[in-house]
């Protein structure tokens, strides 16, 4: 296998850099968690701020900071050439801090706050598109290296017309089209997203080198299928909605078929990193076949209105990218990340992985029975599994940096 079970950023250029994004990613991720389980609750009803927070909070705070890191992590490598530290580390800090400030902003309610603190994330954002592109000429490009820089175009189209969504709602001038929020919405999760979980599965199950033609050819499938329905939402074109499913469909196939081979070889009762990875595949069937049973459902006028879309498959859809393909991919590299000989709390990779998956797919299914009774069983389930990978990676990652001079590579 590819995996690297012993700690693969010995040595790294950007090691520095890499931890601490995702000890940011962590530190934020705590807020998406902490919301999620007093949602899960109904004690209250919370107010659309706190739950645009806890939306934020993971798409941003934990996502794409972690995101970030892999950016540095995956062309990062190769470094006999010479790269500019200190823009990736201005780049880094950048994100780290308003990322976060970003996120407060949106729990504030203030629209002026979230349409300020907006810029400098986007400025972060496009810097490490830069940053990629300048980057090309030194590392060998790979499918999931085409996949990321595919992603963060992607991501910058998407975050583009956030900011500017942000900017509109403050200033009362409306300057955007009507489907806007939508446009937004389906560049971050289908375009951005998918190709991203991608990307990181091959890389570290499969990670073939160089290009080969069913690798380009998924991946720019993949990137097509995000822009036509980015831009079918943005400005309410059914047709581009129904042709991004074709393109996504087959695209998902060839993952399939060459990813495959790579699941029969998981030790899925080890507390091994490449079991997080093996889960993305099939989460990532599942998210994509649900957005195809909810745009054809949108372009059928099954679900001519948004509040016709059942509960369950909202919940379903983002769950299954958020904690089936992001948090599984995310929690599997820093696994990698934070080994050390005597790691803290070394039985916590158990809980995570087996308490964050079955709590969530728990959590997703009494919302498709309408057993909503169940729903305070499984979200403190998944939510608590969460915790304590956050406690456990948080403290794993700052005795890393502590002892940094000491690493050395250790078993599984």
């Amino acid at each position: 296998m590819a995996t690297t079970e012993g700690n693969v950023l010995v040595g790294s250029r950007y090691s520095s850099e890499i931890r601490w994004l995702f000890q940011a990613g962590l530190l934020v991720f705590t807020i998406t968690v902490a919301i999620g389980i007093l949602n899960g609750f109904h004690f209250i009803t919370l107010p659309r701020q706190v739950l645009l927070t806890h939306v934020h909070a993971g798409t941003l705070g934990w996502i794409t900071l972690g995101v970030i890191a892999i950016c540095l992590w995956l062309f990062g490598e190769e470094s006999a050439a010479p790269g500019n530290s200190q823009a990736v580390r201005a780049l880094s800090l950048l994100a780290a801090i308003g990322i976060p400030i970003y996120v407060l902003a949106f729990l504030s309610g203030n629209l002026l706050a979230r349409a300020i603190f907006g810029f400098p994330v986007l400025i972060a954002i496009v810097g490490v598109l830069i940053w990629l592109i300048g980057r090309l000429g030194r590392v060998t490009m790979t499918v999931p290296r085409l996949a990321v820089l595919a992603a963060i175009t992607t991501l910058v189209v998407g975050s583009t017309i956030g900011v500017l969504v942000q900017l509109e709602l403050a200033s009362k001038n409306a300057f955007l089209p009507e489907g806007a929020i939508g446009g937004h919405v389906t560049a971050q999760v289908v375009g951005y997203l998918v190709l991203i979980g991608m990307a990181i599965s091959e890389w570290r199950l499969k990670n073939t080198p160089g290009l080969t033609w069913p690798g380009i050819v998924q991946v720019g499938l993949l990137f097509l299928g995000g822009i036509l329905i980015t831009i079918g939402a943005l400005l309410n074109i059914q047709a581009l909605l129904g042709a991004f499913i074709p393109a996504e469909l087959i695209a998902v196939i060839i993952y399939c078929v060459r990813l495959g081979p790579q699941l029969r070889r998981v030790n899925w009762l080890a507390p091994t990193s490449e079991r997080h990875f093996g889960l993305v595949v099939p989460y990532l069937v599942i998210n994509l076949i649900l957005l195809v049973w909810l745009i054809t459902g949108v372009v059928t006028k099954v679900y001519a209105r948004f509040e016709l879309i059942p509960i369950w498959l909202v919940f379903a859809f983002d769950h299954t990218m958020f904690i089936g393909v992001m948090s599984n991919s995310l929690f599997g590299l820093i696994q990698q990340a934070s080994r050390a000989r005597q790691p803290f709390w070394p039985w916590a990779e158990q809980v995570v992985f087996w308490g964050m998956n079955g709590g969530m797919i728990g959590f997703v299914l009494t919302l498709a029975a309408d057993q909503r009774g169940l729903e305070k069983l499984f979200t403190p389930i998944m939510g608590g599994s969460i915790l304590i990978g956050i406690i456990t990676y948080t403290v794993r990652l700052q005795r890393l940096r502590s002892a940094a001079p000491a690493l050395t590579a250790a078993p599984a």
